[in-house]
């Protein structure tokens, strides 16, 4: 059986809502009780939970609004750098959680084969509520709502990813 369970959001530039959504995730599974990937004894099932960007360039740091976003969430991404999404990362994937409908259809068209573990956010969590809108450019408030959002959508996954590791890890 597989040991590790890998989570990948994914954005356009990979400086905003993904990265946040991989810092909320981690913190996350960590209350929850579930190891992520890099803990732990060896043996135990784990998860790494990544990000990248559709449109990103590798080693990018986290936009100023979402490391605000972060800190007031008492979470950190001063070590984050942005990634591209690859055809390895898309490959490595178990999971993968895009913001827009237009980021999914991107990956599917591009990856077919990966289109039966491909969903936005809001799919996956089950709310239906839709993209989740990309602050770059807009006041903190924006970065904010993000945030909050994310922490919502992602509070939902979290018993579906529970279960869905127990029976694949």
């Amino acid at each position: 059986m597989k040991k590790t369970y890998s989570v990948l959001f994914v954005c356009f530039g990979n400086t905003c809502r993904s990265p946040l959504a991989e810092v909320i995730l981690k913190s996350g599974l960590k209350k929850a009780g579930i190891k992520r990937a890099g803990t732990g004894m060896a043996g135990t099932k784990k998860v790494n939970v990544s990000s990248a960007g559709t449109g990103a360039f590798e080693g990018g740091r986290a936009s100023s609004g979402s490391t605000i976003t972060a800190r007031r969430m008492g979470l950190s991404l001063a070590r984050f750098r942005s990634k591209p999404l690859t055809q390895l990362r898309v490959r490595r994937a178990d999971l993968i959680l895009t913001m827009t409908g237009s980021q999914k259809r991107e990956i599917v068209a591009r990856w077919p084969e990966e289109q039966d573990k491909t969903f936005t956010l809001s799919e996956y969590s089950g709310t239906g509520d839709g993209d989740v809108r990309d602050p770059v450019g807009g006041p903190l408030s924006a970065y904010y709502h993000c945030g909050d959002r994310l922490d919502a959508e992602i509070k939902r996954i979290i018993p579906r990813l529970r279960k869905t590791i127990k029976s694949r890890c």
